[in-house]
């Protein structure tokens, strides 16, 4: 395993679309805020941003995305299918369920770029294990006291 140059692990992809929260009395807009980063190979970020309310973030597999442009994916907490219409993301959390719909074009373009900056199957190479070990010591696990 070739561990990435510093730089190559400091890339990252960001795109701002917008989405329609489908609800069952009327379509909402929303911001939503897409983040990829090299350094965080796995995951993709999104936050969510409804006039009037506090932003929510979302953090979910970027595999998971990347196949839910084309077919449907996910059983958890996340589904992301494509349709007629467009992309939709389902979330389900204990504080309720949304159900989004985002333009197709803008996720494969944002897919394509995470892909043009870490490839499938090269993640690997981008995640720096001596980190996130570290970053684990350093925290305090429920029940148990630092001495």
């Amino acid at each position: 395993m070739a561990v990435q140059p510093t730089e190559a692990r400091n890339r990252s992809v960001n795109t701002r679309t917008n989405m329609r929260l489908i609800a069952d009395s009327a379509d909402i807009p929303v911001d939503a805020q897409l983040t990829y980063r090299s350094s965080d190979p796995y995951a993709v970020r999104i936050v969510f941003s409804v006039a009037s309310s506090q932003p929510v973030e979302w953090v979910f597999s970027r595999e998971l995305l990347i196949g839910g442009i084309r077919i449907p994916a996910g059983t958890g907490d996340v589904q992301i299918f494509p349709t007629h219409d467009g992309i939709v993301l389902e979330l389900n959390s204990p504080a309720g369920r949304a159900r989004l719909l985002a333009d197709a074009d803008a996720l494969a373009d944002f897919a394509d770029d995470m892909l043009e900056i870490v490839p499938l199957g090269t993640e690997l190479d981008f995640f720096d294990l001596d980190q996130e070990i570290a970053l684990l010591a350093g925290l305090q696990l429920p029940g148990t006291s630092h001495s």
